[in-house]
């Protein structure tokens, strides 16, 4: 079964409540890792493509499904996966702590990664047979926000673009870029509002400030796809973007063609596809028994027009 978020799932999902036992019973020797995405977007669909690749190459069965941000379908999603006998589940989580609680009472039934979004605040307290797989957020907002501060030379106003209100990333890079800024007395934050991670908010947002007449010099977002949104809506606003100072987080492959172009002075690589290998990785440990660690940890990298080629791949 292969990867198909739209109108084929709800039939394969149907075919495995039905088959179940005799997928197992023609596979008797493979595995099958079910995965539940919170919602499509470029990044999660670039960790998604790298856990179904990963598991193809090992030649057992994927089936992925996106819950397109409602707790409720993923709780379903995952209870399916439960009952035809999935041997591991992989998460990207839609829903905040309390909700997480529930969906880690699988973890009695079945081994459980969660990936990218923290499912608890203290990830020491997720239970036996789970292991949480991302990046440290305390770095990814700190890099791109002390290196804009840089290139700054330590002033301006600052203008900053957060992603989902209640999504740990988002707080967590919101606040680090605001421990940044208390750093440095010449630096204001002077206008903050939520995008949601995507690119169209943004630029309705950017498009409003410059309409206002908001006086910023640099450009902070909480991701890729929130800055390119603003530096579209500089560029539509009949703002040359260059002499801005603009900072994203992911490293995606647009963003490194506005580095490319002079627009974007700041990325930060949260490797997607470290996340999705070392997620598949955390599963089989977690089968056959030898996960020890409750979080495996991707480091993130600062990528900047002196070494973003290097990424381009």
């Amino acid at each position: 079964m292969k990867r198909d978020f739209l109108h084929l799932a709800s039939i394969v999902r149907s075919v495995l409540v039905v088959l179940g036992g005799l997928l197992f019973s023609l596979h008797v020797h493979a595995k099958f890792i079910a995965v539940s995405v919170s919602a499509e977007d470029n990044f999660r669909n670039l960790i998604t493509a790298s856990i179904e690749a990963t598991v193809d190459r090992r030649g057992d069965e994927i089936y992925i499904d996106s819950a397109s941000g409602d707790f409720d379908i993923q709780y379903k999603q995952v209870q399916r996966y439960v009952d035809v006998g999935a041997d591991a589940i992989i998460v990207l989580s839609a829903g905040n702590q309390e909700q997480n609680l529930k969906l880690l009472e699988f973890a009695k039934q079945v081994p459980m990664v969660f990936v990218n979004v923290e499912p608890l605040k203290d990830l020491n307290a997720l239970p036996d047979n789970s292991v949480y797989v991302g990046s440290n957020e305390e770095q990814s907002g700190t890099m791109e926000m002390e290196e804009l501060a840089r290139l700054a030379g330590y002033e301006g106003n600052v203008a900053l673009l957060i992603g989902e209100p209640n999504h740990p990333a988002a707080k967590v890079r919101t606040q680090d870029v605001k421990n940044v800024l208390a750093k440095y007395p010449n630096m204001n934050l002077v206008k903050s509002e939520t995008a949601n991670w995507q690119r169209n908010q943004a630029y309705k947002l950017v498009t409003e400030w410059v309409k206002e007449g908001v006086d910023f010099k640099v450009l902070v977002a909480n991701n890729d796809e929130m800055i390119l949104g603003g530096i579209m809506a500089l560029k539509d606003a009949g703002q040359n973007p260059k002499p801005y100072l603009t900072g994203g987080i992911d490293a995606t492959a647009d963003a490194l063609l506005e580095m490319q172009a002079g627009n974007l002075d700041v990325t930060v690589l949260q490797d997607a596809e470290s996340q999705g290998v070392s997620a598949v990785e955390a599963a089989y440990r977690l089968m056959n028994g030898t996960q020890r660690e409750k979080t495996v940890w991707i480091p993130f990298r600062l990528v900047t027009p002196e070494n973003y080629q290097q990424f381009m791949k």
